[in-house]
């Protein structure tokens, strides 16, 4: 008899022989079915817009590189645009800056630059729901505005914390202020995010889009725990005229967010409809790897859990392009 004949053999518990049964089971049936090449990401990557992701200079987060250096990576895998989002500066006044700095580069190196596009982002840095930052923004050329994100009431009721900008009265209305700002983006033929609001608030800004004719609508990451809907109101919304808006951030586990489930993003396509959803990388963060490519690691991913080419196109170039006015 042996002294380890009595050692408790972790794997053989139900916890971790059922997750080895469902890691392998998924990893089998993915190589039998579906052979996924870098060539086959690369060329999905042409022409790609990621219309959410993070560059430094931004205080607030870990941001691990600087928006020209993105700009670079996406030049050199010959992606579409990028939009560059910050929680504190408004990127409208960083683009020009990063634009000439990529133009430079694609010369140089006889490719095609991205186009670059930015915008603002109604925290508390800027005064909140304020209507000289959009209209800045709009001065400015930026292309998006997005509702407060860390310094949202709803945000900071999710994570414990007091106070934050409101977006409605306590009779549920929209404040007087936001429908000023929906009035300046529709005018200005801009993009709105609803950012970090909850399902309440963004289902009456909606109706409130509507009736004004507010066309541009995105939801950032609906899938997520600060903002989380269902696929069912993520649906809803979408009839109501929003894009939806699924990050590999906040969809596909990784070390800040280990809670993600790659296969309710499925849900969400098949439930919203390929026409209303779009894939976007929310990367920039220093604990992960460059944003172009968590792109193409998002891509394999798709590819892998058996989302066509053709629909995957349709998520990363033809909506986006739609909703950001580039079809051409």
């Amino acid at each position: 008899m042996s002294k380890y004949d009595n050692v408790e053999e972790l794997s053989l518990t139900e916890k971790w022989s059922a997750d080895a049964r469902r890691a392998y089971c998924t990893l089998e049936s993915m190589g039998e079915e579906w052979s996924v090449t870098n060539k086959d990401v690369d060329e999905l990557m042409k022409g790609a817009i990621d219309a959410h992701v993070h560059g430094a200079p931004d205080p607030l987060i870990d941001v691990g590189w600087d928006m020209a250096e993105i700009a670079k990576y996406a030049c050199d895998a010959e992606m579409g645009a990028l939009v560059f989002k910050a929680h504190t500066i408004p990127t409208a006044a960083t683009t020009l800056f990063v634009q000439n700095i990529v133009d430079e580069y694609a010369e140089q190196n006889e490719k095609k630059a991205p186009l670059i596009i930015g915008g603002v982002t109604l925290n508390s840095y800027v005064g909140g729901l304020n209507p000289k930052a959009v209209e800045m923004c709009i001065k400015l050329g930026g292309r998006v505005v997005w509702l407060p994100s860390h310094d949202g009431a709803h945000h900071n009721r999710v994570i414990g914390e007091p106070g934050g900008i409101e977006l409605l009265t306590p009779a549920g209305k929209p404040l007087p202020e936001l429908v000023e700002i929906l009035h300046m983006v529709k005018e200005a033929d801009l993009v709105l995010d609803l950012c970090h609001s909850g399902t309440r608030e963004r289902f009456i800004i909606l109706e409130e889009a509507n009736k004004i004719g507010l066309k541009r609508i995105m939801l950032t990451h609906p899938n997520w725990n600060v903002n989380k809907a269902s696929a069912d109101q993520q649906a809803e919304m979408a009839k109501m005229g929003a894009y939806v808006l699924l990050h590999f951030y906040t969809s596909v586990p990784h070390f800040n967010n280990p809670n993600c489930d790659p296969w309710e993003m499925l849900e969400i396509i098949e439930k919203v409809g390929v026409d209303k959803v779009i894939v976007a990388t929310d990367g920039g963060s220093v604990i992960n790897t460059n944003p172009v490519e968590i792109m193409k690691i998002f891509i394999k991913i798709l590819l892998a859990m058996k989302v066509s080419p053709e629909d995957i196109k349709r998520m990363i170039k033809t909506n986006p392009a739609k909703l950001l006015g580039l079809e051409e």
